[in-house]
């Protein structure tokens, strides 16, 4: 659908934070966070379905 809004993908500050200090460990963190953000702003979610849980939650 050409007229979906676009989704925006925020991070908490915590997580922030927590990239930020990982990074200085494992460098390459921010370029494996990367797609997972790509897949969401995509509108893909991931993760497996958990049953008994409908899809109206969002």
């Amino acid at each position: 659908m050409a007229n979906e809004s676009p989704i925006i993908v925020r991070f908490a500050n915590e997580f922030e934070k927590e990239l930020y200090r990982l990074s200085r460990k494992y460098r390459s963190i921010r370029r494996d966070v990367e797609p997972i953000i790509e897949q969401l702003q995509e509108g893909r979610l991931l993760g497996d379905r958990l049953a008994g849980f409908t899809s109206d939650l969002c």
